[in-house]
């Protein structure tokens, strides 16, 4: 639960750079609820009843959709691609507290990872690298590998390393990630003609 829902505020950044007001207040209420699930409180069914608004915000169209409509066929091309995949981190958090899955953290983890290399090609000037059979794969970008450090430390949190329950450490942890990658979203949301 801790893994997801630490995974889910990092991944906020792609909401509060490219989301609605809408989409920003479900998912502040989203967070608040997943961190309270994480530290045992019984939140179960206020999770269930954000799980169900979510179908619901999920349902509409972003705002700025009618604007990427013609985007041959490349949901990535569009700001509202990152907000959902965002959104849907939360509502894995969320779900953790209902029914608790491995394959969930996963899923979470390797999501966040694939978004914030999307990120990391933008701003590399969109260079290919070609791996040849045999070669070495090249070091993930900076984002990634940020995020892999953040992983990381929210797991020897979890485990007991450093003592305690992890939660408050691993939240505020979480928040300082936030300040520190807005401003590469905020470079990739302009390159992609977002803002």
């Amino acid at each position: 639960m801790l893994l997801c829902t630490g995974a889910a505020e990092r991944g906020s950044v792609f909401c509060r750079v490219l989301g609605s007001a809408e989409e920003r207040r479900w998912l502040d209420s989203g967070l608040e609820l997943a961190w309270s699930a994480a530290a045992g409180e019984g939140v179960a069914d206020d999770c269930a009843e954000l799980l169900d608004a979510l179908d619901v915000l999920g349902g509409e169209k972003h705002e700025d959709e009618e604007d990427y409509e013609d985007c041959e066929g490349d949901p990535t091309s569009r700001p509202g691609f990152y907000v959902e995949q965002v959104v849907g981190l939360v509502g894995e958090a969320l779900a953790m507290s209902l029914r608790p899955s491995a394959d969930r953290v996963e899923t979470v983890l390797m999501t966040l990872r694939t978004l914030f290399s999307m990120v990391d090609f933008k701003l590399s000037g969109e260079r290919p690298v070609i791996v040849r059979s045999g070669e070495p794969r090249p070091a993930p970008g900076p984002l990634v590998q940020r995020e892999e450090e953040a992983e990381r430390a929210a797991l020897s949190l979890l485990t007991g390393e450093h003592g305690g329950s992890g939660i408050a450490e691993t939240r505020e942890s979480a928040r300082a990630f936030l300040a520190e990658v807005i401003p590469s979203v905020e470079e990739f949301a302009e390159l992609s003609g977002w803002r």
